[in-house]
């Protein structure tokens, strides 16, 4: 089954995105949870080419045309997933020991090292970002967008001192730098340590500009 098989609805019928359901009771919440979830820990065992819609409707224990209401494509469903988990994630970068650091750069450092943690504590949502990157489903991109949003506050917080202007470039490095670094880790062609030494120069870089000879 392609991962853009869907339950048909009003959009699908003038070439439109399928946009899901919406769960607006306690059951309903409780089915696309488990939906969710069961996807979530399916990708921590399976890399996301690997994981098939009905693998996941079982572990949820709903019918497979159940999940098609909620999620109309297997994209739909991992874009919420990637987002779900990256809320976790900011949760854990925004600790306590983050917002005692005096430096601007230091706490950029820090967060940059923390999201390369939690993508090697789940190597397969790099290829999730990848896959869903070159989606062309408005659904997918709004939530991919959120993801985005939240990683640019969260570098926005880190360096309070910078200014708005040099903030925005500040994401777009930082951005660019992880996609570029835990790509090439996720081939197999760079270690984890080559990454996190590769981000500590970038951010002392980003700061201070390069060493000259």
């Amino acid at each position: 089954m392609s991962s853009r098989t869907a339950v048909a609805g009003p959009d699908a019928e003038d070439g439109g995105p399928v946009r899901a359901a919406v769960a607006s009771t306690p059951a309903q919440r409780e089915r696309r949870k488990r939906i969710v979830a069961a996807a979530t820990e399916l990708l921590t065992e399976l890399p996301y080419d690997s994981i098939q819609i009905r693998d996941v409707a079982a572990r949820a224990e709903v019918a497979l045309g159940t999940l098609y209401r909620y999620f109309p494509s297997k994209e739909q469903l991992f874009a919420v997933v990637m987002l779900e988990w990256s809320s976790s994630t900011d949760t854990a970068l925004a600790s306590p020991g983050h917002a005692r650091v005096a430096e601007d750069q230091e706490r950029l450092r820090i967060l940059l090292r923390r999201t390369v943690r939690a993508f090697e504590r789940h190597p397969n949502f790099v290829q999730v970002i990848s896959v869903l990157g070159a989606a062309t489903d408005p659904v997918v991109n709004e939530a991919l967008g959120a993801y985005s949003d939240g990683f640019a506050s969260a570098i926005a917080e880190a360096v309070p001192d910078v200014a708005d202007d040099d903030v925005a470039v500040l994401v777009t490095l930082s951005n660019s730098l992880l996609d570029s670094l835990l790509r090439t880790w996720w081939l197999g062609r760079l270690p984890i340590r080559a990454v996190e030494d590769h981000v500590d120069r970038a951010v002392a870089v980003m700061f201070h500009g390069v060493a000259r000879r």
